[in-house]
């Protein structure tokens, strides 16, 4: 039998991330925010073509306690927990629809607010170079 391989995306689409460094103690109002962000997205967009809402190609969030030696677990985290917030569409036009959308959202300020208070390190409107 020939596998059929399923392609969500690919080289050259848009991409939009961020990682940020957040302190323990300020994780569950972030998890709140972006649990109240992943909300939004699936009510107004899709990972298919879906009357009324916009098709995203990909959309995940991951988070893990930041550890004080990545080579050596057993030596402890640091007290901070990082967090990617990754999004992929089609094209550029697709994402400026996605930040349209967003203005329309009643958390937005509170989501912007995370840039000014953990500096993130941020990826607007980059693009898919490789791929599994």
């Amino acid at each position: 039998l020939k596998e059929k391989k399923s392609m969500s995306f690919g080289k050259g689409h848009t991409t939009f991330g961020f990682t940020m460094r957040v302190p323990d103690i300020d994780e569950k109002a972030v998890d709140d925010l972006i649990a109240s962000h992943a909300v939004f997205m699936q009510e107004t967009h899709s990972l298919t073509e879906t009357a009324g809402k916009l098709h995203t190609l990909e959309y995940y969030v991951s988070k893990a306690p930041e550890l004080n030696d990545m080579m050596d677990p057993t030596k402890g985290t640091t007290g901070a927990i990082i967090y990617c917030v990754n999004e992929v569409h089609k094209d550029d036009e697709h994402f400026g629809k996605h930040v349209e959308l967003g203005q329309n959202w009643d958390r937005i300020g509170e989501f912007f607010g995370l840039f000014e208070k953990y500096n993130p390190l941020v990826t607007m409107a980059g693009r898919v170079t490789a791929k599994l």
